[in-house]
């Protein structure tokens, strides 16, 4: 068989899929507004408790709006930024020993090697 003609068969086979699935699409629409306007004649629409309404989305607002509390007290109570141990310019000092073995390090480094 041809290469063309294996293109035509995918291509026919996807029509008719797409075709089939609006076709059913349809059908169940109709279906559901016809059962909707019975429906809706003898029940009102549910209404939502008034819980559920959530203006600040998805209930992430009472967990951010502890965060916020937390980390305002984190830092009022403990310090902020400034407080800590690597902002301090004492923090680079390096004890004595290691400046001592630094120099000597770097003076090897500049002698002539001994034959």
């Amino acid at each position: 068989m041809d290469n063309r003609f294996r293109w035509v068969t995918i291509v026919a086979a996807v029509l008719l899929a797409v075709t089939v699935g609006i076709v059913a699409y349809n059908i169940g629409v109709s279906h559901g507004q016809a059962i909707a306007s019975t429906a809706a004649v003898a029940t009102p629409p549910p209404v939502p408790p008034y819980y559920w309404y959530r203006p600040w989305g998805f209930g992430f607002g009472p967990i951010l709006f502890l965060l916020f509390w937390f980390f305002l007290f984190r830092m009022l109570f403990w310090g902020g930024y400034h407080r800590r141990r690597w902002s301090y310019p004492a923090s680079w000092n390096f004890s004595p020993s290691f400046d001592e073995w630094h120099r000597r390090a770097h003076e090897r480094m500049d002698s002539k090697p001994q034959a």
